[in-house]
């Protein structure tokens, strides 16, 4: 899937934007391209919001959460303030 932001997945990861274009890209990925897509920040907030919804079992889990949202958690802040 192309990159739309310049900044690694920030920007992109951040944002609620859903393209239909490449939300229909995202549904012809295997689960494993999708994981490695969002993993190196290629997809939305709001297209992993919509793989979340649509197919639960295939995104991973951090302390109970999407890993995508537990990225937002104190705990998990805390744990890379203390890393780096």
């Amino acid at each position: 899937m192309p990159r739309t932001t310049t900044r690694p997945g920030i920007l992109l990861a951040a944002s609620l934007t859903i393209d239909p274009d490449r939300l229909a890209l995202m549904w012809r990925m295997s689960p494993q391209e999708r994981s490695a897509a969002a993993h190196r920040g290629e997809l939305s907030l709001g297209e992993m919001c919509r793989w979340a919804a649509r197919c639960p079992s295939e995104v991973e889990l951090v302390n109970g959460e999407f890993f995508f949202l537990a990225a937002f958690t104190p705990e998990l802040a805390e744990a890379r303030d203390a890393v780096g």
